[in-house]
């Protein structure tokens, strides 16, 4: 009597959970490519935040970000119509994720990190005073157009400039030392950045003379090697008047030549509160 009693309430129970899964089915939002896609690509990122799914597709990817970020947290103009560096990203999720707000874990942060620099990146820092900015693209700021998928973006910093580098190199400071610095990005859209010793390939020079770097210190790559930063030292050079060119020579690949001239102009000064918010950044 008893057992009979117990399969008819195990059977009323899951065509109850079966009528209220189809029913939940019916009642969400299908998404572009239906209901039954989203119910599986919702699970999946079930198992994605505990790390019970390593790997998300671009879709998968594009529908973690939204539920994440753009529902949650912003509309998605204040993120997408504001592109940030690979390292502004980085750290803006991770400020973002903690449990008090979007509550990520770490496989989420890592694979909406990897979505924003894909989707929305930009080479130059967002932080700077607009005048500044203007100021470091016109005189300090070089790039190339990315021969072979690998991008460089080259900034001076001279002797009378060392305050921006909190503000354009990851997690450093200014710098007093005579030398001759600059700040180095690589970016790839594809592939990976290979991890060359860049001082072994780059040299400096003017009309008088010809130097190679003393030191390639690396401050910051990303997790899928798309994206690296460093600052290159060379030995003082003179820096009031003239101009000097660096030549990059990669293995196998177009060497790149950038060029500046001098003396750099003074620029403007950078106000006490940027100051404060690059250095807690």
């Amino acid at each position: 009597m008893v057992r009979p009693l117990l399969l008819s309430a195990g059977l009323f129970l899951v065509l109850l959970g079966g009528g209220v899964l189809l029913a939940g089915a019916y009642l969400i939002e299908p998404g572009p490519e239906g209901r039954l896609a989203f119910l599986n690509s919702t699970s999946l990122l079930l198992l994605h935040r505990y790390g019970l799914v390593e790997e998300l597709t671009p879709t998968e990817s594009a529908q973690l970000y939204r539920s994440s970020c753009t529902r949650k947290c912003h509309s998605k103009d204040v993120i997408e119509l504001t592109p940030r560096t690979a390292i502004e990203w980085e750290q803006i999720v991770d400020r973002m994720g903690v449990p008090d707000r979007a509550d990520l874990t770490l496989p989420q942060r890592r694979e909406i990190i990897v979505h924003l620099q894909l989707n929305y990146l930009s080479n130059v820092p967002t932080i700077l005073p607009d005048a500044t900015m203007r100021f470091v693209k016109k005189h300090l700021w070089r790039l190339d157009f990315g021969d072979d998928d690998l991008y460089f973006d080259v900034i001076f910093v001279p002797r009378g400039q060392r305050s921006l580098m909190p503000y354009l190199s990851y997690n450093s400071r200014a710098r007093e030392a005579d030398n001759t610095l600059f700040i180095v990005y690589l970016n790839t859209h594809s592939g990976r950045v290979p991890r060359w010793n860049l001082a072994e390939m780059v040299t400096l020079r003017n009309r008088e003379e010809t130097v190679g770097a003393q030191g390639w210190q690396v401050l910051y790559e990303d997790g899928q090697l798309h994206h690296r930063q460093g600052i290159l030292t060379f030995p003082a050079l003179a820096e009031d008047g003239g101009e000097f060119e660096m030549v990059i020579e990669p293995p196998a690949l177009k060497g790149r030549v950038f060029q500046w001239k001098l003396p750099i102009p003074a620029g403007p000064a950078l106000s006490p509160p940027a100051a404060a918010a690059a250095e807690g950044s």
